[in-house]
């Protein structure tokens, strides 16, 4: 810690530092221990700066979105996490020979939360994001999981991404529909782009009515109500789909009878077999005891390997 303190005191850089910050008060679990320090750059020169430097350094670096499919360790995470929030714009542009036929594009930042970014769109009339309405999460964190709804995911969506690479240069890079597939992206580890980090993408949208994209967005925010998506913390679904079972990770959880199994204040929720929620003082450990008794009885019962959603991140 005196050597990333020492560290943090000399980069000259305009971002807001916070050190021991518990990384509950950053998760939609509300669950995790301190980070060794957080820091939120004020611009993607910032940003960039502040990752040549730390590699320099052999300081490590964790990239936090809106923290909505994160299960952060008890023991918190060590070196710098960086936070994105503020890489937040968002603009239009009408190329003079659009792809597909559309003619509108949105370029928005990787730390712009899905939920403001569907507002914009909609006050813009822009048609295309409206299903990930109320969907807690950043853009940069849904591109690098390929976020999935309501038959949508981010890959059709997507045109191009504005990233860092490894190697510390800001690029473009175009979509290539075939290295996406369903809840991953070239992003996550082992895959063409792993370790580049996400700046800002252009999406692909089209004109519509805002009484259109209004509604959808309407539906879409009482449909998750109705989920009990916001009544407790949770990450959202903790398992993918596996498509080959016919039936939802949640329905075959329903089926062997998880609802309301708790470890501790980690919770199946009652109304939902996919969605376990923090139901007071979880513990991350608590958590993943949960998740992997959940998914040892679905092996055990039914022979089927369920997939979660959730990273684990952080010192174990």
């Amino acid at each position: 810690m005196p050597t990333l303190v020492k560290f943090l005191s000399k980069i000259n850089i305009e971002a807001s530092i916070a050190l021991d910050e518990p990384m509950a008060q950053h998760t939609s679990f509300h669950i995790g221990g301190p980070a060794d320090a957080l820091v939120a750059p004020e611009s993607e020169g910032a940003l960039v700066r502040l990752v040549a430097a730390a590699r320099e350094e052999g300081i490590s670096l964790f990239f936090l979105g809106a923290g909505a499919n994160l299960l952060v360790s008890d023991s918190g995470i060590r070196g710098i996490v960086v936070d994105l929030r503020q890489l937040a714009s968002a603009r239009i542009e009408a190329p003079a020979s659009p792809p597909r036929g559309e003619g509108f594009q949105l370029v928005a930042g990787a730390g712009s939360r899905l939920s403001e970014l569907c507002e914009r769109a909609l006050a813009w009339g822009l048609s295309g994001l409206e299903n990930f309405y109320a969907m807690p999460g950043s853009l940069g964190g849904s591109l690098f999981m390929n976020a999935r709804c309501y038959e949508v995911e981010m890959a059709d969506l997507v045109m191009s991404v504005t990233i860092l690479d490894p190697r510390g240069e800001v690029r473009d890079l175009p979509l290539r529909r075939e290295d996406w597939s369903y809840k991953r992206s070239p992003f996550q580890s082992g895959e063409s782009e792993g370790g580049a980090l996400i700046l800002a993408a252009r999406l692909a949208v089209k004109k519509a009515g805002d009484r259109e994209i209004g509604a959808t967005m309407r539906m879409r925010l009482a449909d998750r109500e109705a989920k009990g998506h916001f009544r407790l913390p949770s990450a959202g679904s903790v398992f993918k789909n596996d498509r080959t079972l016919g039936k939802p990770s949640g329905a075959i959880l329903d089926g062997l009878g998880m609802r309301g199994t708790r470890i501790g204040d980690a919770l199946v929720s009652p109304w939902h077999a996919n969605i376990f929620v923090n139901a007071g003082r979880a513990t991350a450990s608590d958590m993943l005891c949960l998740i992997d008794l959940a998914k040892d009885r679905v092996f055990r019962e039914l022979g089927v390997d369920l997939e979660p959603e959730v990273r684990l991140v952080g010192e174990r």
